[in-house]
């Protein structure tokens, strides 16, 4: 194919990225949890609190001193923030054009512009291009590790060994399990690269020396990893259908195992006599189109292929057996690594068919399917909407006309999360919480968050039963109604993601020991916390008002 008239198809394929990528990127929620973590991290003075903070919140250090210098020179307004993972979206869309060419038996330009034609339209990518979060520099860093991993393969010289083992690095600086990524892509390269006797001692030297260079990181993410104060799964359980979503997310438009998926895959396509047609249309369709191009790219069986299936396989079933054992939460994003891997046996298996005609077809109905869902479905990438977005509940305390006396509580996060949206909350006398971080005086004020975490399940059921809280009652009493005058408002801010249970709800799954055992900590530490205090503003005020919107809930109380 003529240069000209490849970089001109490059260059459209690249726009597109741009285009799809800004749709709706300022989001009116603003950021979530995650993302708020990352900004804050990032925010964090350098050196001690900064990495003071990777520490307590599990994370490999790469992305924040990305975004830290980010910030230096762009700001951190939401828009800006977000613009930082746009512009890695869009360079991995080009450099996947300059991987995709080495995917095959022969160099191909073909394939390079249908890689990079898939990236473009990839709902995950879009989502994460648009997210203050490390997984767009991830893929972007993956990518380049991949194409030197493949340039290896064919030609083991030092510059190529070099760049492989450096780019491996950055990978494992990126993101806190990326060394097992890293792992089966170290050992594929030694397996199935082309003249060993060439490189294979300088290699290893090579791999020798940066490993022992890499022990104080690999030291310090130790550390991370295995920090008490932080357990996954107690808020998310393995279930197995995240297994199939997993290629859901990443081969169709349809995106659904981003933070929970459901715990059935049929649910999704028949749910109580209802058949989903969409879900069949834009997820269903996508992926079969997708495995009948993997399985065709398996069947060719070279090297690169060898390569490919190593390392997609060596993550998915070491992530899957970790989160059997609970030890990580099954999300399709902490398996980025391997997505630019299937992306490229997708790629070899559309160059394995002959006729261009099928795979022209094939394509377009592909690529049709997933920019309709992109620009129409309210379940696009661009719309899904952040639920836990932190803009959310300070718009509804505005939109209630919030007076400075009225009384406030939030439940779940502190009430500093929300200060970035009103500076004014953090010094806000009348406005209190009871966070995720430090709910421990519900139970017993000398107990520590780390003890909770890992027995909360055992210790905690008694308080669960229990009619009175002695503990709930004094917060209550010194924070809310003591100080509450005939007129005044308490405003009770609620998220019902995680206060999911109604008292019956409770009272169902604490008299099934099976029940209980299944449901995460997390829920009914929640819901016991917001019923309790419901029923005691309920008898103390009047409540005047409920509003809702998204994720989040304001119950409105009232003295009088």
């Amino acid at each position: 194919m003529d240069k000209k008239k490849v970089f001109g198809i490059l260059f459209i394929i690249v726009a597109l990225s741009i285009l799809l990528r800004l749709i709706n990127i300022n989001k009116p929620e603003g950021m979530w949890n995650d993302e708020y973590l990352t900004w804050e991290i990032a925010k964090a003075a350098f050196p001690k609190e900064f990495f003071e903070a990777i520490m307590r919140n599990c994370h490999a250090p790469l992305h924040y001193l990305y975004l830290k210098v980010w910030m230096y020179f762009f700001g951190d307004t939401d828009l800006s923030l977000r613009l930082s993972s746009l512009i890695t979206g869009v360079l991995s869309v080009i450099m996947m054009f300059f991987t995709g060419r080495l995917a095959g038996k022969k160099l191909s330009d073909s394939n390079g512009l249908i890689a990079a034609g898939f990236c473009s339209i990839s709902s995950f990518l879009i989502y994460f291009s648009q997210e203050v979060r490390i997984y767009s520099l991830l893929f972007l860093l993956t990518s380049i590790n991949l194409y030197f991993a493949l340039k290896t393969l064919d030609e083991p010289s030092k510059k190529n060994c070099t760049f492989f083992i450096l780019t491996s690095l950055l990978i494992m600086l990126e993101h806190t399990i990326g060394f097992v990524y890293v792992f089966f892509s170290a050992i594929g390269v030694i397996l199935f690269a082309s003249k060993k006797n060439k490189f294979k001692k300088f290699f290893l030297t090579t791999l020798l020396i940066a490993l022992i260079a890499f022990i104080p990181v690999g030291i310090f993410l130790y550390g991370v990893m295995f920090n008490q104060e932080y357990f996954s799964q107690w808020w998310a359980p393995f279930s197995f259908a995240k297994l199939a979503f997993f290629f859901t997310d990443l081969f169709s438009p349809y995106l659904i195992n981003i933070t929970n998926a459901p715990p059935l895959f049929m649910s999704m396509i028949y749910d109580n006599g209802v058949v989903n047609y969409g879900f069949i249309l834009f997820a269903l369709v996508p992926l079969l189109i997708s495995a009948i191009f993997i399985i065709r790219g398996i069947c060719s069986f070279d090297k690169n292929i060898k390569y490919f299936l190593l390392v997609s396989l060596g993550m998915y079933f070491t992530v899957f057996a970790a989160s059997c054992f609970g030890k990580i939460v099954f999300l399709t994003k902490y398996m980025t690594e391997i997505y630019p891997a299937l992306i490229l046996l997708f790629v070899v298996g559309i160059s394995a068919f002959k006729s261009k005609g099928f795979k022209i077809t094939i394509l377009t109905v592909y690529s049709v399917i997933s920019l309709f869902f992109i620009l129409v479905s309210n379940y696009s990438p661009v719309k899904l909407i952040r639920e836990e977005g932190q803009r959310i509940p300070v718009v509804m305390l505005q939109s209630a006309d919030k007076k400075p006396e009225d009384k406030v509580l939030f439940l779940y996060y502190p009430k500093n999360r929300f200060s970035k949206y009103d500076k004014t909350i953090e010094g806000d006398k009348n406005v209190f919480h009871i966070s995720k971080y430090d709910f421990t005086f519900i139970k017993d004020d000398n107990e520590k968050m780390v003890d909770t975490f890992k027995n909360g399940k055992k210790t905690y059921k008694n308080v669960f039963l229990a009619s009175k809280n002695k503990g709930l009652d004094l917060f209550l009493e010194k924070n809310i109604f003591s100080g509450i005058k005939n007129g005044d408002r308490f405003f009770l801010v609620d998220f019902p993601p995680v206060t999911i249970f109604s008292k019956e709800g409770m009272f169902n799954i604490l008299s099934s020991e099976q029940k209980y055992n299944e449901t995460p900590f997390l829920y009914l530490a929640f819901s016991y916390i917001r019923n309790y205090i419901f029923d005691k503003a309920d008898i103390k005020l009047s409540l005047n008002d409920v509003i809702e919107y998204e994720g989040w809930r304001v119950f409105v109380f009232e003295k009088t």
